[in-house]
């Protein structure tokens, strides 16, 4: 993903199936037509209509087209919300939510008393999505529909409404959902949250709506029954870790004993805002669990008790383990911690590793307990062949900030090849100079490349310094060029820290004209009194057959088939199937791009063990693309584990970054689009590694 990337749950980016009651079923399948082709230049569909349509297809193309221009094109969208077949007021009602203009909040309002019930429960999905505090009372009165589905959608929507005030009732709904006859506590396994016919769908959406919300009063109502916990179900463990505090805590404790792994890794996030003993106690126990997802989020959690010695000879013992994702987050634990310097030694050898990732966290454990030994190692080490091996290096150098280390950031400032080790150098300049880096900054505003210039305006934020003239404006004025918004949205933040008339009314200025939906928005936000501004048409984005990705929702009785990616890596095969219903745009967009060869020889990037892995950037760092951006066709098939989703700076941004869950990650829920889900090759996932290869992207197409 470009930068705002999916963070586990109180997960900090800068240091952010079974039986009882579960039952196996089979996935919704994504079905097109065979003659369809998967290119995405065969016509381009005006978002003006000529005539109205009059058949099916051609109604769910020009909602598809509204929906990716995000118009509601006039009243064009209305009237299909309004039309005689139910499929083209669901499919409406989905594009009313993705394009979020509230002009269509009052008919979405209407179609919660639809008659058709899968009209009714995209409704409410469409009012969460849009976020108007007007449908809370609607949708209050939706949680007694008749139909589960649409009580769990409005309880959703509720959740994503955030207001508390609400939360009391989905409890209510919660417990109401329960199945009759259940008797002590309710131990669900294997819950298939992408069946169409999922028994738990209700209960799981009023549990994380409750997490939503945060009342933890009501959570406390529906969580537990006389203080013993109702669930063996990592749902209510993610509920309880969400509210938090000691009223839910014996719902993190239980969970700590579950024989479901995602619901100890959950319990262990959710322990670590407890300063207690026993809290701590239980981390560490996780922190050896049998199931490395678990141990490497355990000892995320462990990083929080920065003055515990137990907490820091935890953290170093798991250096010792043989997975390298569990020893990467003990390195990352022990840099907030405070090791001991026999810790050193360790650190020594894994400067040494085979892996790039170990060799970055190693570099930067020594520098921080061992400054000495730290520039003894470095006087002698050759440039490492991996660029962010290199970048951490200078993480490194910002901690010491002795002369020697100052020189040596300047001669990497200067002789640097590769533009993406060039954001640390600047960093660690920030850090160590503090504010005589600020003509340092002003000069790299001005550099070629996105990541750079994304660096210096975020340090001249975070030192909150302004440089004469107009230096940032005038970067922005440069980073309108750049098809990527993280420059810009880089460039926000720091106007938005500065302050003054002048940087707001630039701020006003980029929330009304700049072209990307998810600047716009940032920038409206930082001035606080400003609306974001429609510009005119002119978006780096594919043209699209909108007819030619409708048929899906609409075959005719066409041969239909699931269209499939192998991808083929250096650590095995996956095969992914492809959600051609929810996400037909961003699908043909990856086929095509795969078709081209675009992903080979690309890695995978990022590597959160027990969260995601990432790929499919050309630079390497997350922040390159394919030269558009893609609408956000976000939907409500959820991201449980094996889920592949499209990475996002922001809305509408995506691009050709995917990624795929290890775990279940219910807060990317109608959050990022979801390109499809792994068939085979899960084991291949969760052992992939930071700069680990995609060789090719095969695509079975039913041809």
């Amino acid at each position: 993903m470009p930068t705002w990337w999916p963070w586990p749950e109180r997960y900090n980016p800068e240091s952010d199936p079974g039986r009882s009651g579960g039952r196996a079923h089979r996935r919704r399948r994504p079905l097109i037509p065979r003659s369809l082709s998967f290119a995405l230049a065969l016509a381009s569909v005006a978002v003006v209509a000529t005539a109205a349509p009059s058949g099916r297809l051609e109604k769910l193309g020009r909602i598809l087209a509204l929906e990716d221009a995000r118009s509601v094109g006039g009243d064009e969208l209305n009237r299909y919300l309004a039309d005689s077949d139910r499929s083209v007021r669901r499919r409406a009602a989905l594009a009313a939510g993705r394009i979020g203009d509230p002009a269509a909040v009052d008919r979405l309002l209407d179609l919660l008393r639809d008659a058709e019930p899968e009209v009714r429960q995209m409704s409410a999905f469409a009012l969460g999505l849009i976020g108007e505090r007007r449908a809370a009372d609607a949708l209050v009165k939706a949680l007694a529909d008749s139909d589960g589905k649409v009580r769990g959608r409005a309880a959703e929507a509720l959740g994503r409404l955030g207001d508390g005030a609400h939360a009391e009732i989905v409890a209510q709904r919660v417990l109401a959902a329960i199945p009759p006859g259940a008797s002590g506590q309710l131990t669900i396994r294997g819950d298939d949250a992408g069946s169409a016919d999922d028994p738990w769908a209700e209960l799981r959406l009023g549990l994380l709506a409750l997490g939503r919300l945060g009342d933890a009063s009501a959570a406390e109502s529906a969580l537990l029954d006389g203080g013993r916990p109702r669930f063996d179900w990592w749902a209510a463990a993610y509920a309880a870790m969400r509210v938090g505090g000691p009223r839910l805590r014996p719902v993190l404790d239980a969970a700590v004993r579950s024989t479901d792994a995602f619901a100890r890794a959950l319990a262990a996030q959710g322990l670590g805002s407890f300063p207690d003993d026993e809290a701590l106690g239980a981390i560490v126990t996780l922190t050896a669990d049998e199931d490395p997802r678990v141990a490497a989020s355990a000892l995320r959690a462990l990083g929080r008790y920065a003055e515990s010695q137990w907490a820091s000879r935890v953290a170093a013992e798991a250096l010792t383990t043989s997975d390298p994702g569990v020893q990467t987050e003990a390195l990352a634990a022990l840099e907030k911690l405070k090791p001991e310097r026999a810790v050193r030694d360790r650190a020594v050898d894994l400067i040494g590793s085979p892996d790039p990732a170990l060799r970055a966290g190693g570099i930067r454990l020594l520098s921080r307990i061992d400054p000495e030994q730290f520039a003894l190692i470095r006087s002698g080490l050759d440039p490492d062949p991996v660029w962010f091996a290199r970048a951490a290096l200078a993480a490194g150098l910002s901690r010491v900030g002795d002369q020697s280390g100052l020189e040596q950031l300047f001669a990497m400032l200067n002789s640097e090849t590769d533009p993406r080790v060039l954001p640390a150098v600047l960093d660690a300049l920030r850090v160590v100079r503090g504010a005589d880096a600020v003509p340092t900054l002003v000069q790299a505003l001005e550099h070629p490349d996105i990541a750079v210039r994304r660096a210096a305006a975020a340090g001249l934020g975070q030192l909150e310094v302004d440089p004469h003239g107009d230096a940032l404006a005038e970067a922005y004025r440069r980073s309108l060029g750049d098809v990527e918004v993280e420059a810009r949205l880089a460039i926000v933040e720091a106007l938005a820290a500065l302050g003054g008339d002048a940087h707001r009314a630039e701020l006003a200025g980029i929330a009304r004209d700049d072209p990307a939906r998810a600047v716009r928005e940032r920038a409206a936000q930082a001035h606080g009194d400003v609306s974001v501004g429609v510009p005119a048409p002119g978006e780096p984005r594919p043209p699209v057959d909108y007819l030619a990705a409708a048929l899906p929702l609409y075959p005719g009785g066409a041969p239909v088939y699931t269209p499939r990616a192998i991808v083929h890596t250096s650590r095995g095969v996956i095969e992914m199937h492809l959600d051609t219903i929810e996400a037909p745009v961003a699908v043909a967009s990856f086929v095509a791009l795969a078709k081209r060869g675009f992903y080979d020889g690309l890695d995978f990037h990022r590597v959160v063990r027990g969260f995601v892995v990432q790929g499919g950037c050309p630079r390497g760092d997350g922040l390159g693309g394919p030269g558009f951006r893609l609408r956000s066709e976000v939907g409500q098939q959820p991201f449980g584990r094996g889920a592949v989703g499209l990475a996002l700076a922001g809305a509408d941004t995506g691009g050709s970054q995917f990624f795929i869950t290890q775990f279940p990650a219910p807060h990317l829920d109608g959050a990022y689009p979801r390109l499809g889900q792994i068939a085979r090759g899960m084991d291949v996932v969760d052992a992939l590694r930071p700069g680990d290869r995609i060789d090719r992207i095969e695509i079975w197409d039913g041809r």
